[in-house]
Formats: structure tokens, sequence, C-alpha cells
């Protein structure tokens, strides 16, 4: 498996574009995640997107998670009412898979990035300005 891409905030402070200014690129923002579930889903599909939803920190997800979020919470609502004998193998790979996408595993956590927010100033404070760094 290839090595993941290093985010341009991290290549920045290593000062990797001092070298080769061309090397910059930006990292894809996408607006803020919906928590409210679809319309359409049953009772159970909306207590396993909440479940979900509440699991992972706001940071993590983004609006293009929402579809991720679906298909986990939809696979987990027809886990949960199947019988044991009737799940197969195929739907716990799926289950497992979906779970992974968003960083539900034990693994997969350490993979999952979260915005953090900045750092504030107190001494700015203290004089009105209201300056990150």
């Amino acid at each position: 498996m290839p090595k993941p891409r290093t985010p341009s905030a991290v290549l920045e402070a290593r000062g990797a574009f001092d070298k080769d200014p061309a090397r910059r690129r930006e990292d894809f923002e996408a607006a803020e995640f919906d928590p409210a579930p679809p319309d359409y889903f049953s009772d159970a599909q909306r207590a396993v997107w909440h479940e979900i939803v509440a699991a992972l920190p706001p940071s993590v997800l983004q609006a293009t998670d929402r579809m991720a979020v679906e298909l986990a919470a939809r696979q987990v609502a027809y886990f949960r009412v199947t019988p044991d004998p009737d799940v197969t193998a195929a739907q716990l790979a799926q289950i497992r898979t979906a779970l992974a996408v968003l960083g539900m595993t034990p693994a997969d956590r350490s993979r999952v990035s979260m915005k953090k927010a900045p750092k504030v100033n107190a001494f700015a404070d203290l004089l009105g300005e209201k300056k990150a760094h």
C-alpha cells in the first residue's frame, strides 16, 4: 500500500517549499457536515446515523463524507436486524470497509486527521487584538 500524502501544512512547516515552490498544492476543504440524517431513512437507520455522527469528532466529518456515513448507517442497521445465521462474510466485510473509511476501526483511526483550532495569543487578547499564530 502506498504511503499517504503529507498534508501541505506539514510540508510548509518542514520548509519543503523553500527549495521547490512549484511543489505547493492546496489541500481540499469541503463544506461543513450536516448532522441531520436523510429524510427517507427508517427509524433504525436514523438511530445508527446519529450513533456514527456522535462517535466521530465534529472536525473529522465534512460535507463530502455524507454518502459514506449514509452507506455505513444503512449497512449497520440492516446487519442489526438480520439473524446471525443469515449474515454473510461479504456483508461483514462491507460493514468493516464502510467503518474503516470513516476511521472507526482501531487501525484506521490513526490515519484520520482533524482540524485543530488555531492557537490564540493571550497577550494579543489583553491588547484587544485577535491574532492567531
